[in-house]
């Protein structure tokens, strides 16, 4: 059990931010490809109640890890969303989907992203890092800060991404609004494209077709 405290930025331009990891010494961690299935009552009743059951696929050249992930209610300041998340790691996404299935669960949506990690072990309080986390997602790039919220604003004025739009919605809320600025109906999956999947694990170094289904 643990406490996730985080903060999108909006609209970065990811080369400059890069440069700005570099200066302040930050690690980078690597990139990975992200595949991720939520679960749900057939009535969505998980979503009503602003819950998130997911399986999520994170693949690197020669790696790939698979978790269950359990996300409850989110307590949201307008500085930033803290949200209590249950995760465990499981052996098998697609043998994990299949158990929630059996259970009555329905794969309710689907998502892909990019996802580079840095980590800033720059003084924070409480001695603890904080994550940078640059995601390339099928309908926007967003930044996302992860750590003590008392180190946010630092660490976002440190980097310069105290000049971007700060917003604290999921990325299912942020896709939303992107589908009616673009005059398209409601979708809850957002994936990239066969080209763009190709040409993005491509990129990282991965086969062409995932090593796990899900």
């Amino acid at each position: 059990m643990a406490l996730e405290i985080e903060r999108k930025y909006l609209h970065v331009d990811f080369g400059r931010l890069r440069l700005a990891l570099a200066e302040a010494r930050a690690e980078d961690l690597g990139a990975h490809f992200e595949s991720n299935v939520v679960y749900d009552t057939p009535e969505l009743s998980l979503c009503k109640a602003n819950k998130l059951l997911r399986v999520r696929s994170q693949e690197w050249p020669g790696r790939i890890r698979h978790e269950l992930t359990l996300k409850l209610p989110v307590a949201a300041s307008g500085a930033f969303k803290a949200r209590e998340e249950r995760e465990l790691q499981v052996e098998s996404a697609a043998v994990m989907g299949s158990v929630l299935m059996g259970l009555g669960f329905v794969a309710a949506a689907r998502y892909e992203k990019v996802r580079s990690v840095w980590r800033l072990a720059q003084d924070a309080p409480g001695g603890a890092p904080m994550l940078v986390e640059l995601d390339e997602l099928p309908f926007a790039r967003v930044v996302e800060l992860e750590g003590a919220p008392a180190a946010l604003d630092t660490v976002a004025a440190l980097l310069g991404l105290d000049k971007y739009e700060i917003s604290t919605k999921s990325y299912h809320a942020l896709h939303q609004e992107w589908r009616s600025a673009e005059g398209l109906p409601p979708e809850r999956s957002f994936v990239f494209g066969p080209e763009e999947r190709h040409a993005l694990r491509r990129r990282l170094g991965l086969p062409d077709e995932a090593a796990a289904s899900i």
